[in-house]
């Protein structure tokens, strides 16, 4: 697996320093965001190979954000790792383009799905 940079946007500290270990135990380099202002200019000035983004940022949700991305990188997975659970929260999620939508606190899933996805884009 080439390319292993994550970009995570989200906004609880504590879930923050768990994505950014978890990955990096992973041997994943991700980069944290605790908004999507900081997303952005992350994303003007480093690529990534996959994004994950909080479902129920401040001043924006996960799908608006996914949207934005979207507009300008169709090929760069995207991850929504969210509280939000109901299955109109998850329709919005994909509809907008995410690749996989999983729900916290569970994050059982979240290594195994970046995994496949970079492996998809790089395949």
């Amino acid at each position: 697996m080439p390319d292993k940079r994550v970009l995570c946007v989200e906004d609880d500290a504590d879930t923050r320093d768990m994505l950014k270990i978890k990955l990096g135990l992973s041997d994943l380099d991700a980069v944290v965001a605790p908004d999507m202002e900081a997303a952005l200019r992350l994303m003007e000035r480093e690529r990534f190979s996959l994004y994950v983004l909080d479902g129920g940022l401040r001043g924006i949700k996960g799908p608006s954000l996914c949207e934005q991305i979207r507009a300008s990188d169709a090929r760069t997975p995207v991850v929504i790792f969210s509280g939000h659970a109901f299955a109109s929260d998850i329709e919005a999620g994909m509809l907008a383009g995410a690749n996989a939508y999983l729900v916290k606190p569970d994050s059982s899933e979240l290594i195994s799905t970046i995994r496949r996805l970079l492996e998809a884009a790089a395949g």
